[in-house]
């Protein structure tokens, strides 16, 4: 393309009018990565799930913006393309190139399933940006399908390791790359489509970036890259300067790490906020776990970003101006920034309840803007089959949400998973087509929210019939620990795991399993929801009412938890008996 006369022009200054639409259009370009990105998926994760995310960093990998089905994948960026800058000069790239990495250490994944890649952006011969994707892959190898195992110990136990390295060169796929990726998962077809379309959708948002830069103009375009990151940080420092100063803290527990099942992790959080700055310390966590529990530093601070930003103004652009606002102080061997070689294959629940912490942090902070925690049960279930109708083996893995925390606006929303942008659940059409597995229930499980003026949003069953030979890894959370509410409002109940044999005969499974089943066995999973607001006796009888002909709230807990009595025959609330069931002294947990 003929680069426009604008392109010689160096801009003086930066007029708020042309930001705006350069903003805008690096956003389409964001968004336009996302679509190919989800509508090339070969994975049900990734197409269905939408696991996966595409943006824009500088040329030293700061954030600049990005469209997220997994909003704690937009911060990691700057890691992936640091790891791969220590390893490749700015000379050693040419256009078309893009680099892999997908070692927790060594760039932004999370866990070793997700699979960052970062594309140079070329522009008259010099790099000028990158664009990046992560996105989680339905297997990489390991011990078990999925590359998920309860019995990690080491990172080499969670599957193949690709440090920064080139995937493609000028354009084309280098085969050897290929090879070595497919020989080392079990569903070579799928973990090497969606890899190809994530290099894909970064290559297409290059050429449209050297299209911006040849209708703005190259030094225009890098202005908008520093400024929109300024504006960020003036937005979130605006913000915190409301805030009373102070120290504050919270906890929560995971209940074990697999490796040692009788011993609960502690995640804390303690923030200290002064003027516009905010320092947030994890020097209170457990040290680094034996098992697979562990969070990467940059998930860590990752989760503690999009928390500060829901509380404070989700409307705050996600780049890298939020950190110039934030210290982090996270010394190396704890749970939240493990040393090599840590398993971090379970990294999730422990990134939900830092998230969890920090809301809570903030909301002792600012009661005025308060809100309970989303609920505990997060994580992940992997089926591993020999052979599905294609004839081939496949992973059919899934996302578990959970609900929200009520808040002075209402209720929590139900069935969301909040550290991962609302990341939907995989069609149960979609899962009877593609697996031999039948979906025997799904439905709002009854109770599971936390009680309060505003409930907690609600938490869900879903039971899982193996038509053939399967090894389910169950990464679940919070059977023991549940979240917290807030301002009075009450914790939601614990997340349940169970499998019933062919037989009949049902067993319990711990927090974190993989087990072998046989075709006609099913698995339960029971999720926990968000944690209440406010005291539940000053809800509105109307409001549980209505949850109770929902089947949101059983007739009974409407009278033990909310004290409202409702007439089993006619449906209808008591109120004289509720009246006086209210005024009397209520105990509390």
């Amino acid at each position: 393309m003929k680069p426009s006369k604008r392109t010689k022009r160096i801009p003086k200054a930066l007029d708020p009018i042309t930001l705006e639409v350069v903003s805008n259009r690096l956003q389409e370009i964001s968004r336009t990565m996302e679509h190919i990105l989800f509508h090339t998926g070969y994975s049900t994760i990734l197409r269905e799930s939408q696991d996966g995310s595409a943006g824009i960093t500088d040329r030293e990998g700061n954030v600049i913006g990005g469209a997220a089905g997994e909003t704690i994948h937009l911060t990691p960026y700057v890691y992936t393309v640091k790891g791969v800058l220590e390893n490749y000069r700015y000379d050693e790239m040419e256009a078309g190139d893009t680099f892999v990495v997908n070692d927790p250490y060594k760039g932004g994944s999370h866990h070793v399933p997700d699979v960052a890649v970062a594309t140079p952006v070329m522009y008259r011969g010099q790099v000028i940006a990158f664009t990046s994707s992560i996105a989680h892959k339905p297997d990489v190898g390991g011990m078990v399908p999925g590359s998920s195992s309860a019995a990690s110990r080491e990172i080499f136990h969670e599957g193949l390791l690709l440090p920064p390295m080139k995937y493609w060169s000028k354009g084309k796929l280098i085969k050897e790359v290929d090879l070595v990726i497919r020989n080392n998962c079990r569903t070579p077809d799928l973990t090497a489509g969606d890899l190809r379309g994530q290099a894909g959708c970064t290559q297409v948002g290059a050429r449209m970036l050297c299209a911006l830069c040849d209708e703005y103009g190259v030094d225009t375009v890098l202005q908008c890259f520093a400024e929109l990151q300024n504006v960020t940080e003036k937005r979130l420092r605006a913000e915190l300067a409301i805030l009373p100063d102070g120290e504050r803290e919270a906890e929560s527990f995971l209940d074990h790490d697999s490796a040692d099942p009788d011993k609960p992790v502690r995640i804390h959080v303690r923030i200290i906020k002064q003027g516009s700055d905010l320092t947030i310390d994890f020097s209170g966590c457990a040290p680094q776990t034996r098992g697979p529990v562990n969070l990467p530093q940059h998930s860590a601070e990752a989760s503690c970003l999009v928390a500060l930003v829901s509380f404070l103004d989700p409307t705050i652009p996600f780049n890298e101006g939020l950190r110039r606002a934030v210290t982090f102080i996270s010394p190396p061997g704890k749970v939240v920034h493990p040393i090599h070689p840590g398993p971090v294959n379970h990294y999730f629940p422990t990134n939900h309840q830092v998230y969890n912490c920090m809301l809570s942090a903030l909301s002792a902070l600012d009661p005025g803007r308060a809100v309970g925690e989303p609920g505990g049960g997060s994580g992940a279930v992997a089926f591993g089959y020999r052979r599905t109708r294609t004839g081939k083996s496949y992973v059919q893995y899934e996302i578990m949400c959970t609900g929200l925390g009520g808040h002075d606006q209402g209720d929590g929303g139900s069935m969301y998973l909040p550290v991962l942008n609302f990341t939907p659940f995989t069609p149960i059409e979609i899962l009877e087509t593609e697996y031999p597995v039948r979906v025997t229930e799904f439905s709002v499980r009854t109770n599971s929210a936390g009680p309060g003026k505003a409930r907690g949003g609600l938490g869900y069953i879903r039971e899982y019939e193996t038509l053939d030979d399967a090894i389910l890894t169950a990464r679940s959370s919070q059977h023991k620990h549940t979240s917290k509410g807030v301002l009075g409002g009450r914790g939601p109940i614990p997340t349940r795991c169970s499998v019933t044999l062919a037989n009949g005969d049902t067993q319990v499974l711990p927090t974190i399993s993989t087990i072998h089943m046989k075709a006609g066995d099913r698995f339960k999973l029971e999720q926990s929801g968000g944690g209440g607001y406010g005291d539940p006796l000053t809800r509105d009888p109307t409001l549980v009412l209505d949850d109770a002909l929902n089947g949101y709230v059983s007739i009974e807990k409407a009278a033990e938890e909310y004290g409202v009595i409702i007439d089993p025959d006619r449906l209808t609330i008591d109120h004289e008996a509720t009246r006086q069931l209210r005024q009397r002294p209520q105990r509390r947990g």
